[in-house]
């Protein structure tokens, strides 16, 4: 029978908290792929399924995808699932598409709030990607995020990386 995993709520985000959480990552690289490929793929049935810090990602709302969207995803080993919702959804085919979610739910405590940011615009080698990161923990992991920042940029850089390593292949 599989364990049920404890789910702990986390408050919602809004735009601004990308330029005021307290711990902050943004990530921009380069990417040979024509834009509207890339926010099919991003978007795509399996979200992040060439990310190897990702086991499963899946949507659990019905297409189209928009603001209210959910997805769920677990981080390896699997000891960790989040519940997302998206909060911010722009598309401009063929020239810019960005969207932002909430973290709403985590198995795993002490994280007060938690929002991802992605933005794609178009360039003439392809997709310019900017992946924005943001997070605020609960009052007794507030000081362990500042000692994780390392660590934390390191796990979000995978990402970025197994990202331009899928869309370069």
């Amino acid at each position: 029978m599989p364990r049920i995993m404890p789910r702990f709520p986390l408050e919602e985000v809004d735009l601004a908290f990308f330029d005021t959480a307290p711990t902050q990552f943004s990530f921009t690289t380069d990417i040979p792929v024509d834009i509207d490929e890339m926010w099919a793929t991003l978007n795509g049935d399996s979200p992040l399924s060439w990310c190897t810090l990702v086991k499963d990602g899946a949507y659990i709302t019905e297409r189209p995808f928009g603001l209210g969207t959910r997805r769920r995803l677990t981080l390896m080993p699997g000891l960790v699932t989040v519940e997302e919702r998206y909060f911010h959804w722009e598309e401009e085919p063929g020239k810019r598409y960005e969207n932002a979610f909430s973290v709403v739910s985590s198995t795993a405590p002490g994280l007060r709030r938690f929002g991802e940011l992605t933005r794609l615009e178009a360039i003439p080698s392809g997709t310019r990607f900017t992946w924005r990161f943001a997070i605020e923990g609960q009052l007794l992991l507030a000081p362990g995020l500042k000692l994780a920042g390392p660590a934390l940029k390191a796990a979000f850089g995978s990402l970025v990386k197994d990202t331009e390593k899928y869309f370069r292949r």
